[in-house]
């Protein structure tokens, strides 16, 4: 039996393209920052989607991406992001994108970091760490930040939704060699379902 592919609600869907029907070509921080402040309304927004509608009871859960939303000039994509519980990604980058990921329902963590050094085996600056309830969101937009998301909750699922400057069809992981160095590995983001 296989995980249950998202059908979104109309008046969601309707409410999500609107916010985003004037993306195209290149958008400044400032204009980052609006379109973050517009998609936290969607988290109450009638018809969001929960994040148990992504996972099948029988199954054990896994990570999961569903991709909802694309620009036809690439400009920005959308995915739904499901989060088993206690699942933990690894430290990594967007592939120099922007970024914005909202929590719609459960609550994650972030550690931010920065990339500096030798690009081949960088070391990370921590940043700061948030915790992201319903209605918050984590909004990156330089090329050298990485990050580790954490559903925060070792019981209940978590479900996200990102919107990235771009196609974020891959990215690179950084996997601790020694003490704050760390070794690049170049992953291919992979895309459980599309629904657009």
């Amino acid at each position: 039996m296989s995980q249950p592919q998202i059908t979104l609600a109309a008046n969601w869907s309707r409410a999500l393209r609107g916010i985003t029907e004037g993306l195209y070509g290149e958008i400044t921080p400032k204009e980052v920052g609006e379109l973050r402040d517009s998609l936290t309304q969607l988290a109450w927004a009638e018809g969001c989607p929960r994040a148990s509608s992504f996972f099948n009871p029988t199954q054990t859960p896994r990570y999961r991406r569903q991709l909802i939303a694309a620009a036809n000039d690439g400009a920005y994509t959308m995915l739904l992001i499901a989060w088993p519980p206690g699942y933990v990604t690894p430290l990594h980058d967007h592939a120099e994108l922007w970024g914005i990921e909202l929590v719609l329902d459960g609550a994650l963590q972030v550690e931010e970091f920065y990339s500096d050094g030798d690009p081949q085996q960088p070391a990370l600056q921590p940043h700061r760490s948030l915790m992201l309830g319903s209605g918050d969101a984590a909004v990156f937009i330089d090329p050298a930040y990485v990050h580790r998301c954490r559903n925060l909750s070792a019981q209940q699922p978590a479900l996200s939704l990102h919107v990235y400057g771009g196609v974020l069809d891959h990215y690179q992981s950084f996997v601790e060699v020694s003490d704050n160095l760390y070794r690049i590995a170049q992953q291919k983001a992979v895309l459980d379902s599309v629904s657009i």
